[in-house]
């Protein structure tokens, strides 16, 4: 059983790679060029769209066997949680993957191969889990590790504001166990608004000596209650 899910997650992976453009570099592997066929509007069948709001729509349709959900902006961009669903009775793996607007263009920020019984599979998937443990707040960032990685290291790049006024900026170095990248954060003890932006980002090199790069945008809102705005705070390409 295991064996036919790896064959099926394995076509799924093929089939969007041969769909899409392909790349020379590792620069954000399986990012947003690799997806952008499979959830491209106009490719979709049985298309249909909603308006949540003056500013977003709910869209969905099919792609081959697959079912695509997700959100767009009111210029048509891409934004938010999308899925790729296998419609088949002996479902594979699927697909979760969040669209951000960054320098005013579409990126995957995250994807994940998940199935609904045996949950993700982390070896392709690239994500950042959080959790506050007292004062402590831990990031855990995942990047694809199916292909072999040398002198892997990883850095995130964070920003805390507080009432949209910074509160503390740093460049820290992750510690790494197996395909993931872990750091702890102190929180500061507030009960104002407080939100964090920032940017992980993974250099590698492959089994040539090619340079690789798997980044990883980052902006929650950690306050307790009442959300602020978050267009208030904009996601940055650091320099």
């Amino acid at each position: 059983m295991k064996i036919n899910l790896l064959k099926r997650l394995f076509l799924l992976i093929i089939t969007i790679i041969l769909l899409s453009c392909k790349k020379d570099n590792k620069k954000d592997v399986l990012s947003s060029d690799y997806f952008s066929i499979a959830t491209n509007l106009k490719t979709l069948t049985n298309y249909k769209d909603v308006s949540i709001n003056d500013t977003v729509k709910k869209v969905s349709g099919n792609f081959n066997q697959y079912e695509i959900r997700g959100f767009i902006n009111n210029l048509g961009q891409k934004i938010n949680w999308w899925n790729i669903v296998d419609l088949k009775k002996d479902a594979g793996y699927n697909v979760r993957l969040e669209y951000r607007i960054i320098d005013n263009k579409e990126k995957v920020n995250q994807f994940i191969f998940y199935h609904p019984k045996h949950g993700i599979y982390k070896i392709n998937s690239k994500f950042y889990l959080k959790k506050k443990n007292k004062n402590i707040l831990t990031y855990s960032f995942y990047t694809p590790s199916e292909y072999e990685k040398i002198n892997s290291v990883g850095k995130f790049e964070y920003y805390i504001f507080i009432d949209n006024k910074l509160f503390i900026s740093k460049i820290a170095e992750c510690k790494k166990q197996d395909n993931a990248f872990f750091i702890d954060i102190p929180f500061p003890k507030t009960n104002k608004h407080v939100i964090l932006k920032g940017l992980f980002s993974e250099l590698f090199e492959d089994k040539d000596k090619k340079l690789g790069q798997n980044d990883i945008y980052v902006l929650d809102n950690l306050s307790v209650g009442q959300k602020p705005p978050l267009q208030s705070v904009q996601l940055f390409t650091p320099k």
